[in-house]
């Protein structure tokens, strides 16, 4: 290639990689072009050109190419809406077998490649007569696609930064700014639909997808693969039915008033007429379509779900921070005291044949009156040491011992000493340090849902202690932290604030790394807080280690909750039935909280 690029000027090189840089984004395969010279294009013989061009009608001839235009906005697989589309199979074969072209020399007499998008808005209203009264039969061989696809195109096929960008043009009102449909119906089986389904011919929405393109300068397409068939829909098939026309809309009002007048079905509109064949391709296609639509359904519904996850994740930090003393509470003055707290984690390990065999438990406390007087420093760690902590190893089980997927170590508790105590007795030694706690209690768990489970095994339930507050859990304080959907293990949470651990899988030793990393959790994010508040802060970097780009945490995503002018909000008391952080109904009274 290099000699090659020695044959031509500076300019042309660049006028060439720009050729061939333009038709890579066009044609969305730029693999095929990665080890293409791009100075090759300047010669082959005029019969491949004449298969890769096409004549454009009276109207758009160009008489300096002598009628034949090549554009790089026209490179895409000639189908049946598209008849005058330059071969995209012809051009790949020519490019992977290293032909020369004068492709470029005709360009070069080609100004501009794009598409011009007020033509193209133009063309969208003057579409042909279809010359067929309402009710009448689509022409044999039609392709169509359902007017659910056209709506639910951006949120089943466009990434977030362009869904974003068209999100407007699919709306009603957008799909009818400058554009005009022809609307036909099909009436489906009742077990599909109830109601008719609305479709429009694939060329028309092709040539949506072209003015987008043209007007924002990007390059969405009928997707390839297996969903191009929902794109490009052929009824008729053995007999059944095909679409009947409805009418032109022109706007968005018009669709409404007219898609509701949908005729009677005719005798002959009945599917069961066509052949077994016929009749199974019909439903079938139609089936997709309805699935397609109850996937989009269900994507917007775990979306919306994940982003109040998020910003209870976010808001549950914010609390745990103000029972530490590193918040205030929005009504509080700049003298007051955060209320005392006792944070009590707990682990449990159960026997990995038989997870109704509870082998250990552990326990860690830290009452937040003794932290008074005392900074947290790097990550909390000046905190570790008010940190108290038991471990019981239940007698009647101490036999069972996990090794297939995490190896035991209950005679390894780093943090004092094992205690021998038989299972009955373990709910009374959670009352006394819960139920009986002097001052109000903030469970820690990691992975909660695991661990309460475990607890009610043993006859211990966390729902019946009026006492507790709240219910911290770290595993979704580290994922707000990192803005990521990954599930850190305790270690990971440990290694991310740079905890040492060893004797990971003592229940133990489990409870106080999860209650020294609720604690690094909540000051790592507050100095990142109120670093952000002054303009500075380093986590965006962190958060970019940890997966996911800082600039992708916007507020739609939930990873965002009110910044300074929030302090979490009054305690989520734990419920059983509210499991999954939904918050417990707004209270009228600011003093109703108990001043937490």
């Amino acid at each position: 290639m290099n000699l090659t690029n020695n044959m031509y000027s500076l300019e042309e090189r660049e006028k060439d990689e720009a050729f061939v840089k333009d038709l890579a984004a066009a044609t969305g395969q730029p693999d095929l072009f990665e080890d293409i010279d791009p100075h090759l294009w300047r010669s082959v013989d005029e019969e491949v050109i004449k298969k890769m061009t096409y004549d454009y009608d009276d109207d758009d001839s160009d008489d300096s190419t002598g009628g034949v235009i090549f554009k790089v906005r026209n490179l895409e697989v000639k189908d049946s809406t598209t008849q005058h589309r330059l071969n995209l199979e012809v051009a790949s074969e020519m490019i992977q077998q290293n032909k020369t072209s004068k492709a470029r020399a005709l360009v070069a007499d080609t100004p501009d490649f794009r598409h011009d998008p007020d033509k193209l808005e133009r063309e969208g209203l003057m579409w042909k007569e279809t010359g067929l009264k309402k009710g009448d039969l689509s022409e044999e061989g039609m392709e169509f696609v359902s007017w659910k696809m056209v709506r639910g195109y951006p949120e089943m096929f466009v990434g977030k930064a362009n869904g974003a960008r068209t999100k407007d043009m699919f709306t009603l009102e957008g799909l009818h700014k400058n554009r005009i449909w022809d609307v036909y119906y099909l009436h489906q089986p009742k077990e599909i639909h109830p109601k008719p389904g609305l479709f429009v011919p694939t060329y028309q929405f092709q040539h949506l997808l072209d003015t987008i393109n043209a007007r924002l300068e990007i390059n969405l397409t009928i997707p390839p693969g297996k969903n191009t068939s929902k794109f490009k829909l052929v009824f008729g098939e053995g007999n059944t039915p095909r679409p009947r026309f409805l009418g032109r809309t022109f706007t968005a009002d018009g669709f409404k008033m007219f898609t509701g007048l949908v005729p009677r079905p005719k005798p002959e509109d009945d599917p069961s007429l066509g052949t077994e064949e016929g009749q199974a391709k019909l439903k079938s296609v139609l089936k997709m379509i309805a699935n397609s639509h109850k996937k989009t359904e269900k994507s917007k519904k775990n979306a919306f779900k994940r982003f109040q996850d998020h910003r209870q994740w976010g808001r549950s930090l914010k609390r745990t921070q103000r029972y530490l003393g590193l918040r205030k509470k929005k009504s509080d003055g700049a003298a007051a005291e955060s209320p005392v707290v006792r944070f009590v984690a707990i682990d449990l390990e159960a026997w990995e044949q038989n997870l109704d065999v509870i082998t250990e438990v552990g326990i860690a406390i830290l009452d937040t009156s003794d932290l008074k007087n005392s900074t947290p420093g790097k990550n909390g760690r000046n905190w570790f040491d008010a940190i108290k902590a038991r471990h019981i190893h239940v007698a009647e089980n101490r036999c069972f011992e996990n090794y297939r997927y995490v190896q035991s170590c209950p005679e390894n508790f780093d943090f004092g000493q094992t205690e021998l105590i038989f299972g009955h007795d373990v709910p009374n030694i959670m009352r006394s340090i819960i139920n009986n706690s002097p001052h109000p209690v903030v469970l820690v768990f990691h992975e909660s849902k695991a661990d309460i489970k475990f607890l009610k095994t043993i006859n211990y339930n966390i729902y019946e202690a009026k006492n507790v507050i709240e219910l911290v859990d770290t595993k979704y304080l580290h994922q707000y932290a990192i803005r990521s959907g990954n599930q850190p293990s305790v270690g990971t949470v440990c290694d991310y604030l740079e905890i040492h651990t060893k004797n990971l899988h003592n229940a133990g030793n489990d409870a106080v790394y999860t209650l020294q990393a609720m604690i690094g959790l909540a000051v790592k994010q507050r100095e990142e807080s109120l670093k952000r508040a002054r303009g500075e802060g380093s986590q965006a970097a962190q958060i970019r280690q940890h997966h996911v780009p800082f600039a992708e945490m916007d507020e739609k995503e939930g990873w965002t909750s009110s910044g300074e002018d929030s302090d979490g909000g009054p305690p989520v008391r734990p419920a059983e039935f509210e499991m999954d952080w939904s918050p417990l109904p707004p209270r009228d009274d600011a003093a109703a909280d108990g001043g937490w």
